[in-house]
């Protein structure tokens, strides 16, 4: 049987459910659209964007975790 599916084939796999759904806008205009796990991190599931360097770019690619923890060291007083 063969399954298409914008998903990652892990969450159909394993039947995990997905988490909070979060869109993210992007300084081009373009919107990711991420889900929230446990670990206060993102996980990309998709990039919808006019512009196609974002889609070249290594930061916004579906699979990606990012972290939302605060950089402490780069804010200034």
């Amino acid at each position: 049987m063969i399954f298409y599916t914008p998903e990652p084939i892990e969450y159909l796999a394993l039947g995990q459910e997905l988490g909070e759904s979060v869109t993210l806008k992007l300084p081009s205009g373009g919107l990711i659209n991420a889900v929230s796990d446990e670990f206060k991190q993102l996980r990309i599931i998709s990039i919808v964007s006019t512009d196609p360097l974002d889609y070249l770019n290594s930061k916004y690619q579906p699979g990606t975790i990012i972290s939302m923890q605060p950089d402490w060291e780069n804010t200034r007083p």
